[in-house]
């Protein structure tokens, strides 16, 4: 394994190793709180190079849920689907943000109406990824929450709104004009 791998380079040689249903299955067990201790080297081969005390010593021991949910991006099956959606409401702002993402890029549509209160995050790189997933999993009813982004005080968030609400718009056959309509 080399340091210098992309993620998805990581994740493609645990899969090689484990198989993708086993990696799935260990990611959704460790987003949804499992303990990472024992799991120090399935951690390294998802890319993980801190100690794995460090991850078991934290008060809140997040990390472990973030390098999980960051590998879903890269390797899934349905049955991560839940543990998905449960990590949307996670305490640790970096594992909502994957979840957002991987909402997004696995068109999670169950995913929604979490989406839309987290636009109201306090983390604008929550902000922005929720923007980013709703492209592909919301509908017309959602499109207020978004639009409501389009004034957000950080750059990044509008940007994201911005290219978020033209993929809506393309996919949900909405012009300007129509999005002009809508209530923020």
């Amino acid at each position: 394994m080399n340091a210098r791998q992309s993620p998805r380079e990581h994740v493609r040689q645990a899969c090689a190793r484990y198989g993708s249903v086993d990696v799935v299955r260990r990611c959704a067990a460790l987003l949804r709180g499992a303990d990472p201790a024992g799991e120090e080297e399935f951690l390294r081969m998802l890319g993980f190079r801190g100690e794995l005390d460090w991850l078991l010593k934290e008060p809140n021991p997040y990390w472990a849920r973030v390098w999980a949910a960051r590998a879903l991006r890269y390797c899934w099956d349905d049955l991560a689907v839940a543990a998905v959606l449960d990590g949307l409401n996670d305490q640790a702002w970096r594992v909502v943000e994957h979840c957002a993402v991987v909402s997004g890029d696995r068109e999670l549509a169950d995913a929604a109406p979490t989406l839309v209160a987290l636009t109201d995050h306090p983390v604008p790189r929550v902000r922005a990824a929720a923007a980013r997933a709703m492209a592909s999993v919301a509908e017309r009813e959602h499109v207020p929450a978004l639009l409501r982004l389009a004034d957000d005080p950080d750059a990044n968030v509008r940007t994201a709104t911005e290219r978020a609400l033209a993929v809506l718009g393309d996919r949900l056959d909405l012009s300007p004009d129509d999005l002009a309509h809508y209530d923020r």
